[in-house]
């Protein structure tokens, strides 16, 4: 039998070590990672490109929407701070 958590356990502040990333860092990231995705996507549609570099680009789109998802379901200060260094974002 699977064991299914119940929703109230998979809210972050059900957590008592969990510390929320300030709101403003969080959307400034999020936006960052948006616009990183756009760009992302205008490369996986140019021609010419090699299978390679076309499953590395998809490997890098699946990493940044879940990085932004992330970041929406209330990621930890360590995790927000982790994908600034990540990306290369100043705080």
């Amino acid at each position: 039998m699977a064991y299914f958590p119940d929703a109230v356990s998979q809210i972050p502040d059900n957590h008592p070590d969990y510390i929320p990333a300030p709101p403003d860092r969080r959307a400034r990231l999020t936006v960052l990672l948006h616009k990183y995705l756009d760009q992302i996507i205008d490369q996986e549609h140019q021609p010419g490109m090699t299978r390679q570099e076309r499953e590395h680009l998809a490997g890098l789109h699946q990493q940044v929407k879940a990085d932004i998802a992330s970041i929406r379901y209330g990621a930890r200060e360590s995790e927000v701070r982790d994908m600034e260094r990540k990306y290369g974002t100043p705080r």
